[in-house]
């Protein structure tokens, strides 16, 4: 009993140790975009002895943030949006229809997830400049699919091959096509697996930085990580309170959309781990 009684403790100590390493630099980020600039660095304190607002509202003032913010709300939803149908229906064919060539593009996909966006770069910048979507932000959506179409396959194939194919069985006996199969029958019973996968392709989407940078000149139609990397300048005299006040800003939306589907972000992570 003594022992069951240590071994709980030493768990519940190793998960607090863990929870205050992990959340101490957001509590920084926080606390030092409120504190004068003498409490940053001249005269540090770990709790703030004076509260102040003056670097959001010199961010504000300052810089056209909240039109990146727009801009990165809007791209990350639509990439988001298309990767669904994209994947979803991709997924779903790979799991149901088990030919050699559907298990190939399976692995195929997570193959090129690991490959680095740079590579990617400058072959995107072509096909988008001859397309003539170069300060386009439909070209931005575009090159976000190749980042998160084969990481959202993978993870749909997961979650549908964990699905019974018994009532689509069903439903096909009773007149309904394919499509209406999908559509009607599995996407209902797939809906946590879609809801996991949208979390974690907006989250892609929305700290991604090379394309933006890349395919973005201007100022009214960058996104927010291409401001962040703006405010830091050449690493000289930075304003670490007016970043740390951009940084709050930009992380907020994330953590509200954690918030509210943490429970779905679990499925994902359990179907995830499932192979046939």
């Amino acid at each position: 009993m003594k022992t069951k009684t240590l071994k709980k403790i030493g768990i519940y100590l190793a998960a607090l140790i863990t929870f205050i390493l992990t959340m101490f630099p957001f509590y920084w980020m926080v606390t030092a975009s409120i504190k004068p600039f003498k409490e940053i660095f001249i005269n540090p304190s770990f709790f703030p002895r004076q509260f102040s607002l003056a670097f959001y509202t010199q961010l504000f003032e300052q810089t056209i943030i909240l039109t990146h913010l727009k801009n990165s709300l809007w791209t990350a939803i639509l990439a988001t949006a298309l990767t669904l149908v994209l994947a979803g229906m991709t997924g779903y064919i790979i799991t149901r229809y088990s030919v050699l060539a559907g298990e190939f593009m399976a692995r195929f996909t997570l193959f090129t997830y690991m490959v680095p966006s740079i590579i990617l770069l400058l072959p995107i910048y072509l096909v988008m400049q001859a397309l003539g979507l170069i300060n386009s932000h439909v070209g931005l959506v575009i090159s976000y699919l190749t980042i998160t179409l084969p990481f959202a396959i993978w993870m749909m194939r997961s979650y549908f091959a964990t699905i019974p194919t018994v009532m689509e069985e069903a439903a096909l006996i009773d007149g309904a096509n394919h499509f209406q199969t999908y559509l009607y029958v599995v996407v209902p019973q797939a809906l946590p697996g879609f809801i996991s996968t949208a979390i974690f392709v907006f989250i892609l989407c929305w700290g991604e930085y090379l394309f933006p940078l890349v395919l973005l000149s201007l100022d009214t139609m960058k996104t927010v990580p291409v401001t962040l990397a703006a405010l830091v300048g050449g690493g000289q005299n930075i304003n670490f309170g007016l970043l740390m006040a951009a940084s709050t800003v930009t992380t907020a939306p994330i953590l509200i959309l954690f918030l509210f589907l943490q429970k779905y972000l679990v499925a994902g992570f359990a179907a995830g781990g499932f192979d046939k």
